[in-house]
């Protein structure tokens, strides 16, 4: 074996995939949502800030679950309507984390756990009744007030 392939073996087995670690507090994602007084019905969820997609090795050509689960996981996923977090069927407005009116600014707040760098992307999408579900084409990407889609994480 040459020595050019011996070491770009060892790089290879060094690298590394880095999955996210945070939560939305404002407005509370569904998985977070367990924690606040008003929502005691939601189930516990204690990896809350653990939503990746089921890390890189489990997304399919960079698919993922819409509200960031497993792609592969069965339908509907834990965190999207319907699913263990996502109770709006079964609760209404009650199970809402938050309301705004179109076009009005809303003041996101994030809590990071560990901070693996990278850049926030957030959207919206109307669901008009309790049988919606999310899908892609459904949101609306937001922009920050000064025009940026991307929120980027400081080092």
């Amino acid at each position: 074996m040459k020595p050019s392939t011996i070491i770009l073996l060892g790089l290879a087995a060094m690298t590394t995939s880095v999955e996210a670690h945070g939560r939305m507090l404002t407005p509370p994602h569904r998985g977070y949502m367990y924690t606040l007084p008003q929502f005691s019905f939601f189930p516990s969820n204690y990896d809350d800030d653990g939503l990746s997609a089921g890390g890189i090795g489990s997304t399919k050509k960079g698919l993922h679950g819409i509200c960031g689960d497993r792609y592969s996981a069965a339908t509907p996923r834990p965190h999207e309507t319907g699913g263990k977090y996502g109770l709006f069927p079964k609760y209404g407005a009650k199970a809402i984390g938050g309301c705004y009116a179109p076009g009005a600014i809303m003041d996101i707040k994030y809590q990071i756990t560990a901070n693996h760098k990278g850049y926030f992307e957030f959207g919206l999408c109307k669901l008009n009744g309790k049988n919606d579900a999310e899908t892609e084409a459904c949101f609306q990407t937001l922009s920050q007030p000064d025009g940026q889609k991307q929120w980027f994480l400081p080092a």
